[in-house]
């Protein structure tokens, strides 16, 4: 029964970490570059913006080079080189960024360029562009430049870099103006066999494809940009090869026929960009209905697995309730039980205190008459001793005053005058210093048959 229970609690223990793990998955945008670099300095999306503006910069590059090429060359061989150049050179740049993965995309241009200037370096026969071989050679080392600046922006610590690339380009060299060119998907484990691409689940490629679709969009918006220069380039190289064989040489020697080919090589010419056009809105709205579907079928997917996280939700709710209610009632029956404990505990304290204070004060009433008696001999021991001791200050204190009033009439005696009586006899024929006498306080003697002086008081 338990089992039973907690069986959907288990099977939403399984189902939550896969769920997260599909949602990150469909959230997840890594590529090539957080794969194998842990310090990029920039994410792949952000890669993916540089490459655009790169491709514009290249094909930029390329397109001016060509141009002062041709404005500065009347060799025709010179000339039609320049044309195949930027034809060719721009649209192998478009094809190599259009890589789903836009490091790959990025190593793949740099590769296209390294081709083109070993191209330009070392040609086979005579120099491409004759005189003006190096503008084409400036322009290469320009973009080289760039493609080197933008690994700084990516970071030093990638497996692949310029090493891979420069051994690509040598092993793997373009023979001529159209590019023709070996792939780097063919040649991938011989040259970064280090890097292991982690296989997308089906999750994360639903959840990229937006994100593809946005690119491929993007993409298809700068090309579209250069669809017409290439309409135009291939026109001009028409009609550059035809004036250069020898059918065309031979029947421009009739001006009407010339004129006929002419606004016919026109109104093919015209008639190329709004063929384009279409061809494009067509894209477009091919690409816009696949977004839609697919955004469609994504909805339908999410709805399904709110509804299923809904059942599981419920489901996993009541089970708590239930196991709460139970926890509940097992601690009221445990709460009723220690209360019972306690009352019983604290009748029977109440009980044993009784006794022991029953038993303490049948002690107190036998010995009460004992420390009564006790304390009054106590009592009378103690008033018996401050009797003893008041007589004995009393006495002493008439001891005191007593020996303190004989010295007082001791002192009172000492200060009163003294007569001396010296018979005469005695103080015959002895001078006596009557100043030291009188000075003393003495009687001084007089000779016999005088009476004393009287003293003053």
């Amino acid at each position: 029964m338990f089992r039973l229970a907690t069986l959907p609690s288990w099977a939403l223990i399984f189902v939550l970490p896969l769920t997260v793990l599909g949602c990150q998955t469909l959230q997840s945008s890594d590529g090539l570059l957080e794969q194998e670099s842990s310090n990029a300095k920039v994410s792949s999306r952000q890669l993916r913006i540089v490459l655009d503006d790169l491709v514009l910069q290249y094909s930029s590059q390329v397109e001016l080079a060509a141009d002062q090429i041709i404005a500065e060359n009347s060799d025709p061989q010179v000339r039609k080189n320049a044309l195949l150049w930027k034809m060719n050179s721009i649209a192998s740049c478009f094809q190599a960024a259009s890589r789903r993965d836009p490091l790959g995309a990025y190593f793949d241009i740099w590769i296209l360029n390294k081709q083109s200037l070993s191209l330009f370096n070392n040609p086979s026969d005579s120099p491409l562009f004759g005189e003006s071989q190096g503008i084409a050679i400036s322009a290469t080392q320009e973009i080289e430049t760039i493609m080197a600046e933008v690994l700084d922006l990516i970071g030093d610590d990638l497996p692949v870099n310029e090493a891979f690339v420069n051994a690509f380009a040598q092993e793997h060299p373009i023979n001529d103006l159209y590019f023709k060119r070996a792939s780097i998907t063919a040649n991938y484990t011989k040259y970064i066999d280090s890097i292991k691409i982690k296989g997308p689940e089906l999750l994360g490629v639903v959840g990229d494809i937006d994100q593809q679709l946005d690119q491929i969009q993007r993409l298809s918006s700068m090309y579209a940009e250069f669809l017409p220069k290439q309409a135009r380039w291939n026109g001009e190289l028409m009609i550059m090869e035809t004036l250069q064989s020898n059918a065309v040489i031979a029947s421009l020697q009739n001006m009407s026929l010339a004129a006929n080919g002419v606004a016919t090589i026109a109104d093919t010419t015209q008639t190329i960009p709004s063929l384009i056009e279409r061809e494009r809105n067509l894209l477009n709205d091919s690409i816009s209905a696949e977004r839609v579907a697919t955004m469609e079928a994504l909805e339908k997917m999410r709805s399904a697995t709110l509804n299923s996280f809904q059942e599981e939700r419920i489901a996993v709710m009541a089970q708590i309730e239930s196991e709460r209610d139970m926890v509940l009632n097992a601690v009221q029956e445990q709460r009723i039980a220690a209360t019972q404990d306690l009352s019983q505990l604290g009748e029977q304290s109440l009980v044993k205190m009784d006794h022991v204070i029953d038993t303490k004060i049948g002690d107190i009433a036998k010995h009460g008459s004992d420390l009564i008696d006790h304390g009054f001999r106590r009592l009378v021991q103690l008033l018996v001793a401050v009797a003893a001791l008041t007589l004995l200050f009393v006495m002493a204190f008439l001891q005191i005053r007593k020996h303190q009033r004989l010295k007082t009439e001791a002192n009172r005696i000492s200060d009163g005058p003294i007569g001396i009586h010296t018979p005469t006899t005695a103080v015959q024929g002895i001078p006596v210093n009557v100043e030291s006498h009188h000075s003393s306080g003495a009687t001084v003697p007089q000779p016999a048959g005088e009476s004393p002086p009287h003293r003053a008081a």
